[in-house]
């Protein structure tokens, strides 16, 4: 049984939203994130920019802050907020192994990156209590595509808080996921929060807990699929917050570039495989257990 050490590699765009971005959905619908205002992006929709339209966005949802009382003199120090899910999914050929009759034993997986991502987030600091600043980003190294299922249990929300990979059995209010250990090969998760001690006006965000996962059982497959899942939520200053810092109360431009964006850096995704040449009847046992999910696969 030889064996060779190979590294699978995907590079993720980077991400950047403003108000002005403009979206076009898989049914031909085009959307601009305007000035102000509630904003719903439909679903399945890629940013009309070359470099980071490999992303599909599931949702951003977008509501600007309450004013009560006119906009010289707002007494609501409510802020705004905005939701948001997307996900990247690359795929890799891998029929060359599979012409040989090897598999692969995966043997760890790492994310290399720039910076942490930028979220906006509260200006005045007495109001840190109030921020709803958060990010989940995972990637997933797998042999099969991730189901929507998948996505929306990596996603998770605001009634079901909690997430699953798609290895995992059930979770709290979700369905199983679709994989078997061996179909999901590795995985990098990561969590972050707004940093209260920045200004949200910069919005550097905090790695607060950080996972890599993964069963490292040999798998037989002719692709590998790399998708990077991310969902959050964060706060937008208030009418009144933005006075003391702007001190201009006759415009409102709650999407404005200082108040609203949306930067996740690009990525190399890096999974280390050792290649081996099994005998036939392992080969054929890692194969059915890495394309065949046991009674099927759950939508």
């Amino acid at each position: 049984m030889a064996e060779d050490i190979r590294t699978l590699k995907m590079y993720m765009e980077p991400l950047n939203l403003y108000s002005g971005t403009s979206f076009m959905a898989e049914d031909g619908t085009g959307q601009l994130i305007p000035a102000n205002g509630v904003f719903a992006l439909n679903a399945d929709s890629r940013i009309e920019t070359a470099n980071m339209n490999a992303w599909v966005w599931d949702s951003l949802l977008m509501n600007p802050p309450t004013a009560v009382g006119s906009p010289a003199t707002p007494v609501n120090l409510m802020p705004g907020t905005v939701i948001f899910s997307a996900h990247n999914e690359q795929r890799i050929d891998l029929t060359g192994f599979l012409q040989t009759a090897s598999a692969l034993v995966p043997m760890g997986s790492a994310s290399q990156r720039a910076s942490v991502p930028q979220l906006p987030g509260r200006w005045d600091t007495r109001s840190a209590q109030s921020g709803l600043t958060y990010l989940r980003d995972y990637t997933i190294w797998s042999v099969e595509r991730l189901t929507k299922s998948d996505i929306v249990g990596l996603q998770s929300g605001g009634i079901v808080r909690q997430a699953i990979t798609p290895n995992m059995p059930s979770g709290p209010g979700l369905g199983g996921g679709s994989m078997t250990t061996t179909q999901m090969m590795s995985s990098q998760t990561r969590y972050y929060t707004g940093d209260t001690s920045i200004s949200g006006i910069v919005g550097w965000l905090r790695e607060i807990f950080h996972q890599e996962g993964g069963m490292g059982e040999t798998a037989a497959t002719p692709h590998v699929y790399c998708t990077r899942v991310i969902a959050g939520q964060f706060s937008t200053p208030s009418q009144d917050e933005t006075i003391a810092v702007v001190g201009n109360p006759g415009t409102v431009n709650n999407w404005a570039a200082n108040k609203f964006w949306i930067s996740i850096p690009g990525s190399w995704e890096i999974l280390n495989v050792g290649v081996i040449e099994p005998d036939e009847l392992e080969y054929m046992t890692y194969m059915q257990r890495s394309v065949l999910a046991p009674g099927g696969r759950n939508p």
